[in-house]
Order: structure tokens, then C-alpha cells, then sequence
């Protein structure tokens, strides 16, 4: 991983390279960051340039033999320790599961714990034991084996909890050349012990323009990586979810269901859901998120008008054509709950044809009851 593959955080990048360079870094580093905004890929870009045979200016070379180690998540001095939901037949560390881990972070290098520990196969409740911190120090007290460095990246340590302060005096303490990486989202739920023996170094959200980049450069459309940037809320992976819908037309969707709504066409109603229900529950759901969205924009439209708000010419002619036809905020507040309610049942396995039809009949019961009380 180098730093040009980690989207946005220039500054933030900028600023380990010189601390790299200067040999200023420090030992322990909690660099924190949402879901999604490259905690994780920035702390490994940041252990292959400390590794790195020929550093240059502003990045890893990524072609020595370190770099490539670093890159495969393969070489000896770089450690991972993360979240887990125990197995049975696996001791209580992370060496037993590192092959599983190895093999989804270099697929899904923005993903999120949830989605690891789901990844396992095992529903219980993922952490970073008592006996996973004693490995950690066992690691840590080696000597390198081919590089400068020994690099420990904790991927979640508020998953560690009061065991945490097993790792407190090497923290404290360290050996040379030792160098701790703790990522996580959650300040407040990493203990208070281990947040003031770091140094903080926070992430921001990703903007628009570098997810809508990345994603063409993954050959998705432009309007499409807009309209996935734009519901992706800062969050890549997230974007990445929504491009597995790229064949399918929200726009297209949403003009059929308030056409049938605001026309009353019960038979156009049933026809649309037909169609919706044809594809997966993600993309159902997907759906709703971007037609909340919609809703929201509308009011936003209302308020400050089209200014920033990076709409489609399509979908600016759907918010306008909204407002035209009176749609006050109380009211999308009221559909904006009906949707997020069903966003929910589909989650619960709920019969979606049943679902959408109830929910199309009840957006249309608050249309016509605001238009009622207007």
C-alpha cells in the first residue's frame, strides 16, 4: 500500500512522510478516523515508507523487496492485531486467524470490522483478548528480522477494553525502533490509559471529488459515481457498496413510483413494485437511501437553492418538480421515517412486495393529508 493509493488525507500524509524523514515519529500513533475515510490503508502506506529500501519525496518506491512484503502484508516485521469472534478450535489470537484477515483487508482495505468478523462466519461478538495482548508484547520484544523497524498495527483497539492495559508499559516504554499504529473510530471507547500514552493524528471525512474519482477510475459512469459519492457520506467502502447497483437507474425508479403515487395509479403502483422486488435486498435498499436523500436535497433546494448541492440536471427536475407540487418539510420528514422504518424490515426479512405496496400507500396517505391541511 502506498500513499498515493490512499484517497484524500494529503495533509495528514504529508505530514508522516516529514516526521519520517525527519525521524520524528512517533513510537505510538492513534490515528483516527470514520468508517471508511483509510485509517487502516494510511497506517500500512505509513509502515511501508518506514520500511521502504528507497524511499522517495512523497511516497514508497513499491518495487524493493521490503516494499512488496509490505504491499502482500507478508513480511516478518509488520504485525496486525484486530478484532476476532472466537472459534472453537482457534486459540484466542490473532496468528489463527491472520490467513482470514490477510485475504480480506487486501480485497477490502476500507471495509469495517462488523464486516470482518461477519466474514468469519461466526455471529458472536468479535474482540481483542487478554491473551492476544500478551502475544502483541511477545512480537513487539523481538528484534527485527530484515527490517529497521518492528511495526504493530492495532486495528480497533477499542476492542481491547480494560485488557488493554496489559500493553500500558511497552507503550511507556518501547524498545528501538519499535513503531505502534493504533486505528480506530471511536476515541471515547478506546480506555483513557492507553489514549494518553499516544499521540493523536485524526483523518478527515473524504470529499466528494476524491470518491467520485476513484470510483471512475474504477470505470464506473460519472453520473453514476456522483450519485454514489454523494450517498457515500465521506464513507469509500460505502461508495463501493452502492457501485454494485451501477446497472441499475435510481432515477429511473424513482420518476415510476411518484408518477404512480402522485397520480394515484394503484395499477402503476403494483407494476413498480413488480419491478423493484426483481432485484436483491441491497439494492432495495440502496434504493430507499437515495431516494431519502432526494427528499433531503429538496428541502436544502427550498433553503439555499441548487447551489452546492451537486445534483443531476434529472434529479434537480425531480426536487423542483417536488416543491412545485407542494411538498413541505413536515411532510418529507414524515416519508423520510415511513422509508427508514422499511429499510428496516427489509434488514428483518420482511415480504418486500408487501412492504413496498404498504409504504407506497402510505406516502401517498401524507401527501394527501398534507395536501389536506395545507
Amino acid at each position: 500500500m502506498q500513499f498515493k493509493d490512499v484517497l484524500g488525507q494529503d495533509e495528514l500524509k504529508s505530514n508522516i512522510i516529514n516526521l519520517i524523514q525527519k525521524n520524528q515519529l512517533p513510537h505510538a500513533i492513534m490515528l483516527l478516523g470514520g468508517e471508511g475515510t483509510g485509517a487502516l490503508p494510511l497506517a500500512w502506506a505509513s509502515a511501508q515508507y518506514l520500511m521502504c529500501q528507497n524511499k522517495q519525496a512523497d511516497d514508497s518506491c513499491g518495487e524493493c523487496a521490503q516494499c512488496t512484503k509490505v504491499k502482500n502484508l507478508q513480511h516478518p516485521d509488520l504485525h496486525f492485531s484486530f478484532p476476532f469472534s472466537r472459534m472453537a478450535e482457534r486459540k484466542p489470537i490473532c496468528n489463527e486467524y491472520y490467513g482470514d484477515f490477510r485475504n480480506f483487508i487486501l480485497d477490502h482495505p476500507y471495509a469495517s470490522d462488523t464486516e470482518w468478523i461477519q466474514s468469519l462466519g461466526n455471529d458472536k461478538q468479535g474482540n481483542i483478548t487478554a491473551d492476544e495482548c500478551r502475544d502483541i508484547l511477545r512480537k513487539l520484544q523481538m528484534r527485527p528480522y530484515e527490517s529497521e523497524f518492528k511495526i504493530m498495527i492495532i486495528w480497533r483497539p477499542e476492542y481491547m477494553g480494560t485488557e488493554g492495559n496489559i500493553l500500558l508499559k511497552f507503550i511507556e516504554e518501547p524498545t528501538a525502533k519499535t513503531i505502534l499504529f493504533l486505528v480506530t473510530e471511536n476515541l471515547e471507547k478506546v480506555i483513557a490509559t492507553i489514549q494518553s500514552r499516544t499521540q493523536l493524528f485524526p483523518l478527515k471525512r473524504l470529499s466528494l471529488e476524491d470518491i467520485k474519482l476513484a470510483l471512475m477510475r474504477r470505470q464506473i459512469p460519472e453520473d453514476k459515481a456522483i450519485q454514489f459519492a454523494r450517498l457515500s457520506e465521506g464513507n469509500f467502502h460505502k461508495a463501493l457498496s452502492f457501485s454494485n447497483d451501477v446497472d441499475n437507474d435510481f432515477l429511473i425508479w424513482t420518476r415510476a413510483w411518484l408518477n404512480a403515487i402522485f397520480t394515484n395509479n394503484g395499477l402503476e403502483i403494483l407494476k413498480w413494485v413488480d419491478e423493484i422486488t426483481e432485484n436483491d435486498k441491497d439494492s432495495q435498499k440502496n434504493f430507499l437511501y437515495y431516494f431519502i436523500q432526494l427528499l433531503e436535497h429538496t428541502v436544502r433546494f427550498k433553503l439555499v437553492g441548487a447551489s452546492n448541492l451537486l445534483l443531476l440536471e434529472q434529479e434537480q427536475k425531480i426536487v423542483e418538480n417536488l416543491i412545485i407540487k407542494g411538498l413541505e418539510a413536515y411532510a418529507i420528514e414524515d416519508i423520510t421515517n415511513l422509508i427508514n422504518d422499511a429499510i428496516s424490515q427489509i434488514e428483518r426479512n420482511a415480504n418486500t412486495k408487501i412492504l413496498f405496496h404498504a409504504l407506497s400507500l402510505r406516502i401517498q396517505q401524507v401527501i394527501l393529508r398534507k395536501k389536506a391541511t395545507a
